[in-house]
């Protein structure tokens, strides 16, 4: 019975780290895709013709920082706006009043505000721009809650895992702790340091393997049955099943010998 306590302890810590570990991983995963949605657009002089938009372009790909740089005609342009506004507008119109653009993708290291800032400044420097615009409410927005919510996350990610490693360490110090006498009886009789240890490290190591796969099996079955309809929105990493087991293995063991050390001299 206290094996069985043991082992759904530490599967009940493990699931506990286990879904925090999830949603640190989906949150990075949502910042991400926040950032990558930074786009700078950049408006040319209607004047110019293809040989210097060609040019101009080969300067926007040189700049530092700047991933992919697309170009966007007068009349594709057109076609963009009358798909968000509708064409009524258009339609009033004698002639296309829409400028050529160059949508500039930026490198992830350079998804920030000061980075994007210093860009679209190179950029307006540019022979032929008109004109440089970008989401800078939305990045500075970004840049200033995102890191305070990773600190958080990571704030709590202490609490919750120091949390879940001292009810185990605890509980499984309270097995040993009841089996003290017959500690003392091995040491009276010679029994070695390592006589003593090695059955409790064996033990943890099933309590914890025991742990690790309750811990799978709850989230196996989370995913296939209670979070299907959201699994395209939700990361679920390839090593999370293993690593999940190897932290119910480390714990077991660490936590055994722990919990043996003090009653052993």
């Amino acid at each position: 019975m206290a094996a069985l306590i043991t082992s759904l302890t530490m599967a009940g810590a493990l699931i506990v780290l286990g879904i925090f570990g999830l949603l640190t991983l989906n949150l990075n995963k949502l910042v991400e895709s926040l950032r990558s949605r930074i786009e700078v657009e950049v408006f040319v002089d209607m004047s110019k013709g293809d040989a210097e938009l060609k040019e101009l372009r080969r300067a926007m790909e040189k700049l530092t920082g700047v991933a992919a740089v697309r170009y966007v005609s007068r009349e594709e342009a057109v076609e963009v706006f009358r798909r968000e506004f509708g064409k009524e507008f258009l339609d009033l119109l004698k002639s296309n009043p829409l400028p050529p653009s160059f949508h500039i993708t930026l490198q992830k290291s350079h998804q920030n505000n000061a980075s994007a800032q210093r860009i679209a400044q190179q950029l307006q420097a540019l022979v032929g721009v008109d004109e440089v615009v970008y989401r800078r409410d939305l990045v500075q927005l970004m840049d200033k809650y995102v890191g305070f919510a990773i600190a958080l996350d990571v704030l709590v990610g202490l609490i919750i895992g120091l949390g879940a490693f001292f009810v185990v360490i605890n509980h499984v110090r309270l097995v040993v702790f009841a089996k003290r006498r017959v500690l003392e009886t091995m040491q009276l009789v010679g029994a070695n340091r390592a006589f003593i240890t090695v059955p409790f490290l064996l033990q943890g190591f099933v309590h914890g393997l025991t742990g690790g796969g309750i811990a799978v099996l709850f989230f196996s079955l989370a995913f296939r049955f209670v979070l299907l309809p959201y699994q395209e929105l939700l990361v679920l990493p390839l090593f999370f099943y293993p690593a999940l087991g190897m932290l119910g293995i480390l714990l077991g063991l660490f936590a055994a010998y722990i919990g043996v050390r003090r009653f052993v001299d």
